[in-house]
C-alpha cells in the first residue's frame, strides 16, 4: 500500500511539473497567512472528518485572497473535492462581487473563466 501511495505521488508530481493541471488541493490544520499563499493551490482548512474554509489567490492576478466557507449549514457555501492526483474541483462557481469581479470555475484542476452572458450559478 505504501509503495502504491509513493507511485501515485510521483505520477502526480510529474503531471504537475508538466502543467497538466492548474489547481491542486492542500489540506492545512489552521487558516493560512494570506501573504504566503501560493498560486494554483486551494488551501483547505480542516482535517479528515471536517472542513471549514478554502483559501486561494484570485487567478486574475489582482493578488486578492479568496476565502470560501465550506460549512454546508451556512449560506453561501462551496464544496472542494480532491481528485486522485490532487487536482481541485470547487462547486459552485466563484464570483467575486467586489474588486476585480472575476467569475470562474475550477474543475478537475483546470481554471475555466465564466461567460458572463450565461447564468452559471
Amino acid at each position: 500500500m505504501n509503495q502504491l501511495s509513493f507511485i501515485m505521488k510521483k505520477v502526480r508530481d510529474i503531471l504537475w511539473s508538466y502543467k497538466k493541471f492548474q489547481y491542486k488541493v492542500e489540506i492545512v490544520p489552521d487558516n493560512p497567512n494570506p501573504d504566503t499563499l501560493n498560486d494554483n493551490i486551494v488551501y483547505v482548512v480542516g482535517g479528515k472528518k471536517y472542513t471549514k474554509w478554502a483559501y486561494l489567490k484570485c487567478p486574475c492576478g489582482c493578488n486578492d485572497t479568496i476565502m470560501l466557507s465550506l460549512d454546508r449549514k451556512k449560506y453561501p457555501s462551496w464544496s472542494v473535492k480532491q481528485g486522485k492526483l490532487g487536482q481541485a474541483t470547487i462547486s459552485p462557481s466563484i464570483n467575486k462581487l467586489d474588486g476585480c469581479h472575476s467569475h470562474f470555475f475550477i474543475k478537475k484542476g483546470r481554471l475555466i473563466w465564466a461567460d458572463h452572458s450565461e447564468n452559471y450559478m
